[in-house]
């Protein structure tokens, strides 16, 4: 467990297979795609170590050996996810070597324009598993689908979160997670395969927290999205 309620280790998951922005990709790897002069990969990392966490580590695939490459100074630890499993295993992957701490998880390809949303996850952290939500706006919210959105919110304790609805637009507004969470051994404890079940099984049990970020959020997953963060990061 974390000395505390201090988060010594963050997961960066690298391993995905990118389909969205195939046409974009480095190398095979949109973690390798720069923004504002930065690889995302590298913007998150920095991210996290702003946040106070050293020990950091990058879940890739032994099909994306550019990443291995471009980390191979970085001081970060880097495994491997053999197949494409899925969020929860990458992060089962990372977490052998972090020894089962509560870890903070970090998506590259989220990227946001003020606060450092992981320092304000490590900041609130008080035990329970915490999620870094903003309120959907236009027009960054645009082109989002309908994932990820917290349906019941009490204070800072998020009580239910809604199934995943890929093909429905996301309604402007609402809160969205956002790629960025502290995983607890209470969310292992009920985890199988799928992130959002968990999750909620532990919103219906009053065991979820939001950290609530208010700032442009940018899903750098989507060409779109792409496109709209080169606009605001290399202005």
């Amino acid at each position: 467990m974390a000395e505390g309620n201090r988060v010594n280790w963050a997961i960066i998951p690298a391993a995905g297979l990118g389909t969205r922005m195939a046409e974009n990709a480095i190398l095979g790897c949109k973690e390798l795609v720069e923004v504002g002069g930065l690889t995302m990969l590298e913007r998150t990392i920095r991210e996290v170590e702003n946040a106070g966490i050293q020990n950091i580590v990058v879940v890739s695939s032994p099909n994306k050996p550019a990443i291995d490459a471009a980390l191979a100074d970085r001081g970060v630890h880097i495994v491997h996810q053999d197949e494409p499993r899925g969020l929860v295993d990458a992060v089962r992957c990372g977490r052998i070597l972090a020894d089962d701490s509560d870890c903070l998880i970090a998506l590259p390809d989220v990227m946001f324009t003020e606060r450092n949303p992981s320092e304000k996850l490590c900041d609130e952290f008080q035990g329970d598993c915490v999620l870094a939500i903003v309120k959907t706006e236009s027009p960054w919210a645009d082109f989002l689908c309908d994932t990820g959105r917290v349906t019941k919110l009490n204070g800072t304790k998020i009580l239910d979160i809604s199934e995943k609805k890929p093909s429905d637009p996301f309604p402007i507004g609402e809160y969205r997670i956002t790629g960025r969470a502290i995983w607890t051994q209470a969310f292992w404890d009920v985890a199988e395969n799928d992130e959002v079940a968990a999750l909620r099984i532990l919103a219906s049990a009053g065991n979820l927290r939001a950290s609530i970020v208010k700032t442009e959020y940018i899903d750098v997953g989507l060409p779109i999205g792409h496109q709209y963060a080169q606009t605001i990061f290399n202005r």
